[in-house]
């Protein structure tokens, strides 16, 4: 808020500046009496325009909850919280939809929270969405086939409050012509064979994923969905973590979404939970994001999946270790926020 405060203060006084600039009246010739109050009720006018105009960019800029890839969108409570409906336009052709709650299926919230089909007036809730899984543990998307008009519809009192919810919504055809495995972060538990192309793991909250030392193998994980997840994807999001050597890992998600590439065909366990830790045995490789981080170059940064009491742009992170640590920092900041890194040991920042 500091912060934003002193924006604006940068705001007013660029604008008091450019108020001061002589303005030539309108009417120059002396058809007023006193041209002096008409050049400075048209000098206050147009700052008052331009104090406007600012209000309404900086609104207009405020961070959005719903992320839009190229071919899917996710989806947190902020986005319903409040909302009486909030339109799917990726189920324009088709969609597949996953869903993730903190939840059990008699959830009060996600049962009113349902997915409207315009065609044929039928509903489906995100709490039963988000319990729909085949044999193995993974989950099964709703399948909506046809092209049509679909949203989501919030039955719940404006004033009601929802728990944590991450709904996934993706292209049919895009998702239909992919090889991938879908889990959640609250029930997988993978056993010991060959991955598909992808394994991607939907969580409502951030999340931590675990996988034991197997067979030889080498992987690249994004904290994107499956349709993002290869090499050269659409929206041109980055790794977050890429090794040639498999030594098993334990990688703490500070979002709604891992997808993990492995190169070999050899079996992989996996394990996830929601027990998030602040602390880090930096031993073993991983890596660190801010709340919601997802490194995609064409997806506006200012859409950022969020969580309640999960934090939304900044955290800070504490790195104690020998000193042969060695950590590679790849940063996506901007004007308006500030990196510091703090040397404990000298006391310098």
């Amino acid at each position: 808020s500091q912060k934003l405060e002193q924006y604006s203060e940068r705001i007013e006084s660029r604008i008091i500046h450019d108020a001061e600039i002589p303005v030539l009246p309108r009417h120059a010739f002396g058809t007023r009496d006193h041209p002096r109050e008409e050049e400075k009720e048209e000098r206050e006018s147009q700052a008052r325009i331009r104090r406007s105009s600012q209000c309404l960019t900086t609104i207009q800029n405020k961070p959005s909850g719903v992320v839009q890839f190229s071919q899917s969108s996710l989806y947190d409570i902020y986005d319903f919280q409040g909302v009486k409906e909030v339109a799917l336009p990726k189920c324009d052709n088709g969609c597949f939809i996953f869903a993730s709650t903190t939840g059990t299926v008699q959830d009060a919230y996600m049962k009113n929270l349902v997915v409207h089909d315009y065609n044929t007036g039928k509903d489906l809730s995100i709490a039963a969405i988000s319990k729909q899984t085949q044999s193995g543990g993974q989950k099964l998307p709703y399948d909506l086939a046809n092209k049509g008009r679909y949203t989501i519809l919030n039955l719940n009192g404006a004033d009601v409050q929802g728990s944590d919810v991450a709904v996934y919504v993706v292209d049919r055809t895009r998702a239909r012509s992919l090889d991938y495995e879908i889990y959640d972060a609250s029930s997988i538990s993978r056993s010991s064979v060959a991955p598909k192309n992808v394994i991607t793991i939907l969580g409502a909250k951030k999340f931590v994923v675990k996988a034991d030392k197997g067979q030889a193998n080498s992987f690249t994980a994004r904290l994107v969905g499956f349709e993002n997840a290869q090499e050269n994807n659409i929206d041109g999001c980055t790794y977050a973590f890429k090794t040639q050597t498999f030594e098993g890992f334990e990688f703490h998600v500070n979002g709604p979404l891992i997808s993990i590439v492995f190169d070999k065909k050899n079996p992989v366990t996996l394990n996830a939970n929601y027990n998030w830790l602040s602390v880090r045995d930096l031993s073993k490789s991983s890596f660190l994001a801010t709340p919601g981080f997802h490194g995609c170059a064409k997806v506006n940064q200012l859409q950022v999946f969020r969580e309640f009491n999960g934090g939304f742009y900044g955290e800070d992170f504490d790195l104690h270790g020998e000193p042969n640590l060695r950590v590679i920092w790849d940063i996506d900041s901007n004007l308006t926020s500030d990196l510091i890194i703090k040397d404990m040991t000298n006391s310098k920042r």
